[in-house]
């Protein structure tokens, strides 16, 4: 017998992390419970807080009160646009454990050793360095320094970390956020890089869908990766996406639909594009 019932993977998406909120008010009402989490990216952001019992809906909500003007400090390229201070900081202020070994239910965050080129599972240690480094798309973001090894996005070889949890878990629910949408071209290192990412992305996530006992796969091509004003439209296609996944696998509903209500921020220039648009 396998050490946990349930397992859930979140794959990574940037902004669109928020549809994954939405796939966990689902789950919840349908009586569905984790007993062990791994995330990748956005995913490792979705994993941890709800490994620390945070909500769904307030977990949405911190997605849609977040500016990534908070987030995004332009240095001199080196290796990457932008430093990782200011969202190791701001996840320290929004997951109320320090460590992973601390979260009530085991988590693992899923980061890409550059040294090693190989994936590194993280199940221990202080949570918001780790889960900074499992955002670190290469080239947008400055590679984190753990333990003497510098760490990338997970996604770049495991960006739907199914086989994190396939070993201990009965069923693994794999919930995924990428989709290969066109997209025009733009000759920019920013806009690159950032395609490549999601292809790299991409490609990795089909092979760890097929080891899922549950597919949830939310299309999210019409939306960007950095873009958090559509965070409560996410939310609503990421719980319906999942209510349709689960009714056909025959699972029923133990409450009915809960009444939401989302938080909304002042509308403002998108500082991504206007950072990004220099480089």
């Amino acid at each position: 017998m396998k050490q946990h019932k349930i397992g859930i993977a979140f794959s990574g998406g940037g902004a669109k992390g928020a549809a994954h909120c939405g796939a966990l008010q689902a789950l919840y009402e349908f009586g569905i419970t984790a007993d062990a989490v791994a995330g990748t990216s956005a995913g490792s952001i979705a994993a941890t807080m709800y490994a620390a019992g945070v909500e769904p809906i307030d977990m949405a909500n911190m997605f849609a009160t977040l500016d990534f003007r908070d987030l995004l400090n332009p240095q001199k390229p080196r290796g990457g646009l932008f430093g990782s201070g200011p969202l190791v900081k701001h996840l320290r202020s929004i997951i109320p454990y320090q460590n992973l070994e601390d979260l009530p239910i085991p988590t693992t965050v899923v980061a890409t050793s550059i040294e090693r080129g190989a994936v590194k599972f993280f199940t221990e240690g202080e949570i918001a360095p780790r889960v900074t480094a499992s955002c670190s798309i290469p080239v947008i973001f400055q590679p984190v320094k753990l333990d003497g090894e510098h760490y990338v996005d997970g996604g770049v070889l495991l960006n739907l970390p199914v086989s994190a949890l396939r070993d201990t878990c009965e069923t693994v629910i794999a919930i995924n956020l990428h989709h290969a949408e066109t997209i025009p071209y733009r000759d920019r290192i920013a806009s690159i890089a950032i395609r490549s990412s999601a292809l790299m992305f991409l490609s990795n996530a089909m092979i760890e869908a097929d080891q899922a006992d549950i597919f949830i796969n939310i299309d999210t091509s019409a939306y960007s990766a950095y873009d958090l004003s559509k965070v409560e439209t996410l939310f609503h296609i990421g719980y319906d996406t999942t209510v349709k996944v689960l009714e056909e696998k025959g699972y029923t509903r133990t409450m009915p639909v809960q009444s939401l209500q989302f938080a909304h921020r002042p509308k403002r220039t998108s500082a991504v594009k206007e950072l990004l648009s220099r480089v």
